[in-house]
């Protein structure tokens, strides 16, 4: 039912950097689940009833392709609405870690320690802005690739 055909084809070249090999490479791959009407004409000789048996199979794997496609993209829909969470949650902790820190720093300017405070203050403020900045890098440094 599927058909598969591979072609190489390699050729002498003559270049400028001397001489070498070209390589040409074809594949197609033909999905079709039912056969062409010849191949269907010389299995009907054989047995008659070859033909509601192969349409019987063909809808089947019509429907396990189908089946398998919408877990495909049920799956795919969970991850992104997981990855979606932790963006959320990641976002959420350094918010709650700057206001901590910016927290801090006050206290520490309302004691008395204006210097001590000030420099807390601006290291919360710049490591706040460096991490809001750089969050989408990450994530897209962490893809694999495709």
């Amino acid at each position: 039912m599927a058909k598969q055909t591979r072609q190489l084809q390699v050729k002498g070249v003559d270049g400028v950097r001397g001489k070498g090999h070209s390589y040409e490479h074809h594949e197609s791959y033909d999905d079709s689940l039912l056969p062409d009407a010849a191949e269907l004409s010389k299995l009907k000789e054989l047995d008659p009833t070859i033909i509601d048996w192969i349409k019987l199979r063909a809808e089947k794997e019509q429907d396990n392709r189908l089946e398998f496609n919408s877990k495909k993209i049920s799956l795919i829909e969970k991850n992104t609405q997981r990855g979606f969470r932790i963006d959320v949650y990641t976002v959420t902790c350094a918010l709650v870690v700057i206001l901590s820190g910016m927290g801090l720093s006050c206290f520490l300017i309302h004691s008395g320690q204006v210097v001590v405070g000030s420099v807390f203050a601006g290291g919360t403020i710049i490591l706040a802005a460096n991490s809001f900045l750089n969050f989408r890098k990450v994530k897209e440094n962490k893809k694999p690739n495709s």
